[in-house]
């Protein structure tokens, strides 16, 4: 049989969320605010809108996937 593991959330909550350069982070913000600005130039800003927070959460995950996909391709070299 294999050794029990003890969960210790320190080492979980740090391996669940990679390090990220400030310059990707800006990288994701930009393309980000690209695809949700598409969504969000429709919206009155003057009234409360639930999807605004649905459109900017799906708009970082289409950047950060987008950013994965050209990263695999062109890996950076070092």
């Amino acid at each position: 049989m294999g050794e029990k593991k003890i969960m210790e959330p320190e080492k979980c909550a740090q391996s669940k969320r990679p390090v990220i350069s400030e310059e990707r982070k800006f990288a994701i913000l930009f393309a980000a605010t690209l695809l949700a600005a598409r969504k969000l130039i429709d919206l009155d800003p003057y009234k409360p809108n639930m999807a605004k927070g649905f459109f900017v959460d799906r708009a970082i995950d289409d950047a950060v996937f987008i950013l994965e996909k050209i990263d695999g391709r062109w890996p950076t070299t070092s």
